[in-house]
């Protein structure tokens, strides 16, 4: 929460966790007479809530935090891959259109993947996952591998390696969906946190100039 990173959106809450936040309680620096240390507790009122929703551990530290909650319910997600031409155009107005929208740019190969992502009814038909992949656990040979890869390459200033290697990542995440699943129940240790079920479908869009190899 202090870092206000992931989730925000362009209107609504989003899925920020710093954005349901409705009271604070922080322990800050004093003066002696006050032993040196305060505990404050903040609401939406005070001016200094905002600072301190986002306050990276600079201002104190926080010892308890009131969230607002929300009646459960689902988030029908669909990626769309793109050419990046019209981006700087698109992308207020994507974001406006969807309320957990998502932009990731991958300029070398001048694509931009979007993920359109908005919240319908619990009793929408569909209760997929969302097993994200690069959130995964992963073994511990295989990253050193990546990363030797990556030294070879840099050392050797390498840079058709480089965008092969990240054709290739990018390459698997659209095949495997990028972990989305259609009414698939996974046991899984690394999805016990979601707590919105997912209506999950992937759709190619057709301006692509490569299905395979897009992003980088």
């Amino acid at each position: 929460m202090a870092t206000g990173a992931h989730g925000s959106s362009l209107w609504g809450r989003g899925s920020s966790i710093h954005d349901y936040a409705e009271e604070i309680t922080i322990v800050t620096p004093a003066a002696a007479p006050y032993g040196y240390a305060m505990v404050r507790k903040l609401n939406w009122t005070h001016s200094d809530f905002n600072a301190v929703k986002v306050t990276l551990g600079v201002l104190g530290v926080v010892t308890q935090v009131t969230l607002k909650l929300e009646p459960l319910f689902k988030r029908s997600i669909t990626y769309a891959v793109r050419n990046d031409s019209d981006l700087a155009d698109e992308a207020v107005v994507f974001g406006n259109k969807h309320e957990f929208a998502d932009i990731t740019w991958y300029p070398s190969q001048h694509k931009a993947v979007y993920r359109l992502d908005d919240r319908v009814p619990l009793n929408t038909s569909g209760n997929g996952l969302y097993n994200f992949i690069p959130f995964r656990a992963t073994l511990s040979l295989l990253l050193g591998a990546i990363r030797s890869t990556e030294e070879i390459q840099e050392v050797g200033n390498d840079a058709d390696g480089k965008c092969s290697s990240a054709k290739l990542t990018t390459s698997a995440l659209l095949t495997a969906a990028y972990g989305l699943t259609n009414d698939v129940e996974i046991d899984h240790p690394s999805i016990t946190w979601i707590s919105v079920a997912v209506i999950a479908k992937i759709r190619m869009v057709k301006d692509t100039l490569a299905y395979w190899f897009f992003i980088t």
